[in-house]
């Protein structure tokens, strides 16, 4: 069996780019062949890039040329089934029906909602409405697509195509979370297409595991995108708020962002030295430094599809502190392996890290459960199995 992964983009830029990276490198090991294509519209015209070979990629080429393209990529590498991910092209998806059997991954909400989060951006709440013309009102009304009248109108079709044709065809959808599961099926998806099967994480042996954390200043980490609708606002409060009543802690930002100069104005000057913005890391500086952490905060405020840094950190022993939102509770498990807070609520945030800064008993308690349940629900094994079977039934 061979696997077309088709996304916007080849470059690592999020945790949808790095699941494909990974599912690169284990099908293999599955005895399935992996290839995997960035497409992306610029003007009319297609670019392609190739993970694989260099001379496989293609620039500005028209709609018909990359769909010849497509044909030969197919036939040249004997693929069987389609796997799209973060790509949103009508015309695109609906030429990939009459190549091969097509299976999507919703790792995020852009198949329900044309501003892809369900999020209203200006008032700062979830949308717990299901997608219809109300989308268009809330465009205006919360900023939570773009406004632009064309802009708009083509997102709008997009889902439209998507619960549509798009559900007619699919031969099945993978979430990552009970609440993805659920904003599919709101929106009319077909139950017996949906299939939960949450992220992974590469296992850590016991051996690289910091267990006693030596160091008097802990670290409080986040790793993602430095946007407002990530809540790093709300950790940076939570951060200023614990170092004015004298805890000796460093705040580790590693990521970046359209906010991030946003996000450092906030921090008076007298406490700058305590917070440490890293940028993008590579995934072994990522795990150097998760690996000094004391604990992980998680403080997004829009409904997270999963939370791929939630799982690492558990797998590393580290507790977890974050807003309740979107598929965050599918990981974290509240009270034990660590807190689950209502989101935006500062003081409860701050809270439960000061509870597990002073309690060191709680502290190695929820440690250790994070780790059983990181190995328990969410090693690739499980994930690979409930993948594996996606493919086969979509080939049936």
């Amino acid at each position: 069996m061979n696997i077309l992964h088709l996304n916007d983009k080849i470059a690592i830029s999020g945790g949808v780019e790095v699941y494909i990276q990974q599912l690169m490198e284990l099908l293999p090991e599955y005895s399935i062949g992996a290839f995997w294509l960035g497409i992306d519209n610029t003007n009319g015209n297609y670019n392609i890039k190739s993970y694989l070979k260099e001379a496989d990629n293609k620039s500005e080429i028209s709609f018909g040329k990359l769909i010849r393209y497509l044909k030969e990529y197919i036939s040249k590498n004997n693929i069987d089934i389609i796997h799209i991910h973060s790509l949103s092209n009508p015309k695109l998806i609906e030429a990939c029906f009459k190549l091969t059997p097509v299976v999507r991954s919703m790792h995020e909400p852009r198949i329900v909602c044309p501003g892809q989060g369900k999020f209203w951006r200006n008032s700062e709440r979830i949308c717990d409405k299901p997608f219809g013309l109300h989308c268009i009102y809330h465009t205006y009304k919360e900023g939570c697509c773009n406004r632009h009248p064309k802009r708009l109108l083509k997102a709008y079709k997009n889902v439209l195509f998507e619960t549509t044709k798009g559900n007619l065809n699919y031969r099945g959808i993978m979430v990552m979370s009970n609440y993805m599961f659920e904003e599919a099926v709101k929106v009319g998806f077909d139950t017996d297409k949906i299939y939960l099967n949450p992220y992974f994480t590469p296992s850590v042996d016991s051996t690289e595991l910091v267990v006693e954390q030596l160091a008097t200043k802990k670290s409080l980490l986040y790793v993602g995108r430095l946007s407002r609708t990530k809540g790093v606002h709300y950790m940076i409060d939570m951060g200023l708020a614990l170092l004015k009543k004298g805890f000796d802690i460093q705040i580790d930002i590693v990521g970046d962002g359209e906010d991030k100069e946003f996000f450092k104005s906030l921090i008076p000057v007298e406490f700058k030295e305590s917070f440490i913005f890293h940028g993008w890391k590579s995934r072994d500086e990522v795990d150097i430094i998760m690996k000094a952490c004391y604990l992980l905060i998680f403080p997004s405020i829009y409904p997270e599809a999963f939370g791929i840094s939630g799982i690492e950190a558990m797998m590393r022993g580290k507790p977890v502190v974050g807003f309740d939102v979107g598929g965050v509770s599918t990981w974290l498990k509240n009270e034990e392996t660590g807190f689950l807070v209502p989101v935006k609520d500062i003081d409860g945030l701050t809270e439960k890290t000061i509870l597990l800064l002073n309690d060191q008993n709680l502290y190695k308690k929820m440690s250790k459960a994070s780790r059983v349940v990181a190995l328990r629900e969410f090693r690739k094994v499980e994930h690979m199995s409930k993948l594996l079977n996606v493919y086969k039934q979509a080939l049936n």
